[in-house]
């Protein structure tokens, strides 16, 4: 029997299997799993195949360029989460103190990363308009609670 002739059976038999077990399946969740494995079966029979059929593809995939990782993709992950933590940061202090009726003019926040790729925040400055200024000592109250870190919270000089 042929390649094609085999891959044909193949299939014919994965469609055979998979619409009795769908028809054995009961209704609900577990159908829905059930189906998800069938088509999964189902795929395997129809790609397993021509992945033997093609034997260097493996080879094709290999030869592609591939990015090198090192030490400026590192570097860029690094200063891509400390990124992210100023400005989750920045964000959620903003809106706790615009919660409790607090305006905030600016939101600094000095974060370091380690060698071993933790995050350490090591500065937290948070700067009030002049008009708020009886709120600083409320502010540093609320965000030493939310945050469970101590801020400076100062005053808008001009």
């Amino acid at each position: 029997m042929s390649a094609a002739q085999q891959w044909t059976a193949g299939i014919c038999l994965a469609v055979l299997g998979v619409s009795l077990l769908q028809h054995l399946l009961p209704e609900g969740a577990m159908r829905r799993m059930g189906e998800l494995a069938a088509g999964l079966f189902f795929l395997c029979a129809v790609l397993l195949p021509l992945a033997g059929a093609v034997p260097d593809l493996p080879r094709l995939f290999s030869a592609l360029p591939q990015a090198e990782q090192g030490e400026p993709v590192e570097q860029a992950v690094q200063e891509q989460r400390g990124r992210a933590v100023r400005e989750s940061l920045t964000s959620l202090i903003t809106a706790e103190l615009s919660r409790e009726g607090i305006p905030a003019a600016a939101v600094q926040v000095d974060v370091n990363t380690q060698e071993d790729g933790s995050i350490s925040i090591t500065n937290i400055t948070v700067t009030l308009p002049a008009a708020s200024a009886g709120e600083c000592e409320r502010a540093g109250s609320v965000l030493s609670a939310v945050l469970g870190l101590e801020a400076e919270v100062k005053t808008d000089a001009g």
